[in-house]
Formats: C-alpha cells, sequence, structure tokens
C-alpha cells in the first residue's frame, strides 16, 4: 500500500515522484507491499532483483548491500507496549541513490509518516538530499532502541525485586518471557552495527561524506544500547538462576515437612499393625490396660517426635 511519494526539490514538496531525478530527489514510502506493487517501482527506479526479493521479506538481516544504481538498507524496527508489556519487532527495507529514496515498511512499529513531516518542516535539511532521509531514519531508529532499552530494563528490574525481595519464587513464566523479548531485542539491534560502520568508513555508496559524524554519533548510541542489552541479560540471567535455585529450596522444604508427617504417621500404623495380627497367643491382649497404654505410647511418640521435627524446622 502506498503511504505517501513526493519529489523535494531545494527541500521544498512537490506531489508525485521523478524516477530520473532531474529536478530533486524522489521519496515514496509503502507499508507492507506485494510483490507486484514493488515491480511497478522497479521499473522506475531500476532496483535490484535481489533487493527487491529481500524488501519483500519478512524478518532479515540489518544489512546495506551496494548495486550498480542504488544501495539498499534493512533495519529492524521495534515497539514496546507498556500495557502488556510486550516487544513488537517489524523491519524497513530502505532503498537510495543520488536522486531516490523509497522506503517499504512491515508491521506498525515506527511509523515513518512523523519523520517526513518533520524534515518537511525543515527543507534546509531535506535539501541536502536522500543521505538527510537516511540519517533521520536511523536516528529515530536508535533513539527508539533507547526508549525500548529503558521499559525493558524496568521488566527485569521489577522480576529482579521480586525474587529477591523475599523468597516466594516469581513467575517463571514470565522471567523466559522477558528473556524471550531480550533475545529478540538483540537480534534487532547488534546486527546494526556492521551497516553503520561500513557508512562512516565510506564503504556504502550515495551517501554524503559530510554526513560522517552524524552516523558515528547514531553508532554511539546504538552501542550504549547494546552495552544496556548485555547487562539487562546477565542480570535476568542471575534472577532466572535464583528464582529456580528458590523453587527448588521450597520443594525440598516441602519434601521435609511430608517426610515428617509419614515419620509420624508410621508410629500409630506400625503399633496397629502389630495389635491387629489377630494371633491368638498374644498375651498383652488379656492386659487389663493394655489398650490405654498402647494409645498413650502412641500418643508419647507421636508428640516426641513433631517435637523433634519442629526443632531441627522440618516443620
Amino acid at each position: 500500500m502506498l503511504v505517501d511519494e513526493a519529489v523535494y526539490v531545494n527541500g521544498i514538496r512537490h506531489e508525485g515522484h521523478d524516477p530520473e531525478g532531474t529536478t530533486g530527489f524522489s521519496w515514496v514510502g509503502i507499508l507492507d507491499p506485494t510483490w507486484s506493487e514493488l515491480e511497478d517501482y522497479q521499473h522506475h527506479f531500476h532496483f535490484n532483483d535481489l533487493a527487491l526479493e529481500d524488501a519483500v521479506s519478512h524478518h532479515q538481516r540489518p544489512k546495506i548491500d551496494n548495486f550498480a544504481d542504488h544501495c539498499f538498507m534493512v533495519l529492524r524496527t521495534v515497539d514496546y507496549r507498556q500495557l502488556s508489556r510486550t516487544l513488537y519487532v517489524g523491519d524497513v527495507c530502505i532503498f537510495f541513490s543520488d536522486k531516490t529514496v523509497v522506503t517499504v515498511r512491515h508491521g506498525e512499529a515506527m511509523p515513518l509518516t512523523t519523520i517526513r513531516a518533520d524534515l518537511e518542516s525543515h527543507p534546509d535539511r531535506l535539501a541536502i538530499g536522500p543521505t538527510a532521509v537516511v540519517h533521520e531514519i536511523l536516528d529515530r531508529l536508535v533513539d527508539q532502541y533507547v526508549e525500548t532499552s529503558r521499559h525493558v530494563a524496568n521488566d527485569v528490574r521489577r522480576l529482579e525485586d521480586e525474587v529477591f525481595n523475599d523468597e516466594t519464587p516469581a513467575p517463571s513464566r514470565e522471567m523466559y518471557a522477558t528473556k524471550r523479548e531480550l533475545i529478540d531485542f538483540r537480534r534487532a539491534v547488534v546486527p546494526l552495527v556492521g551497516p553503520l560502520d561500513l557508512i562512516i568508513s565510506g564503504q556504502a555508496k550515495f551517501v554524503d561524506p559530510s554526513f560522517t559524524f552524524k552516523f558515528s554519533d547514531v553508532r554511539d548510541h546504538l552501542l550504549k544500547v547494546i552495552d544496556e542489552i548485555d547487562s539487562m541479560e546477565r542480570l535476568i540471567d542471575a534472577a532466572i538462576q535464583a528464582n529456580l535455585a528458590l523453587i527448588s529450596v521450597k520443594q525440598n522444604s516441602d519434601m521435609r515437612k511430608i517426610s515428617a508427617w509419614v515419620g509420624i504417621a508410621a508410629v500409630p500404623t506400625m503399633l496397629a499393625g502389630i495389635y491387629g495380627m489377630n494371633f491368638e497367643n498374644m498375651p498383652e491382649l488379656q492386659t487389663k490396660w493394655g489398650y490405654f497404654v498402647v494409645i498413650l505410647v502412641m500418643v508419647a511418640a507421636c508428640s516426641g517426635l513433631f517435637r523433634m521435627f519442629r526443632r531441627n524446622d522440618w516443620l
């Protein structure tokens, strides 16, 4: 689905698109396109077939490829939903050259409409060309990573507090869900370092060299997010291990209690079993006070065992 398209001449918007870039550069935004929809733009902008195939596919690894007529970049977007505490991952593919920017977005994470509107309010930045658009998208993307990292860090700290603030194990399901989110977050963030390194080193075509320091600043923020992800993974791993240890301790405590009660119940069971064998030659059967003595012995033995188990913290 076509979201927006325009030609920018000296930073000023004009409707439509200009494949040849004779009067400025074209910026086309597409959402969840089919192969046939992208083929129309391939005819105008001469996209490489391999890049077109990657743009239609979902969940590609972040990368940047140089082709004869354009560059192709894949970015992973993330969206943290606070109500459900869930991380959603999408992607944005960017075709760009000296005269063209075509963005292909999959998923609802990081809409590009606000980026376009902000740039259109600063014509001097759009006048620089496609490099300004690519930089703005990358900068907003990494800002989104920073914000997502903050939310996920709050979840990790909350789970850590639930584990260590008392002796009650935390819900394992939520802890493993957070661990899974961190894995997905890492897969989206870490591979982006490679494409940024290529841009900063000048190996990416169609990138204005004057933006090297700006892309370097984006890379610094990205590395900070990666460091935070590493720290969060270590914390959640430690919390999971501690939670498993608490579960094991609780299970051992339950087993001790069960064993103690089984031991106490064994005394009356044994005595009742002996006197329930129905042998004729059992002298105690004719004793006048035998029943009361046996009951007294049972009570005394069970009470003694109860006190012993209680003193050893088994009950």
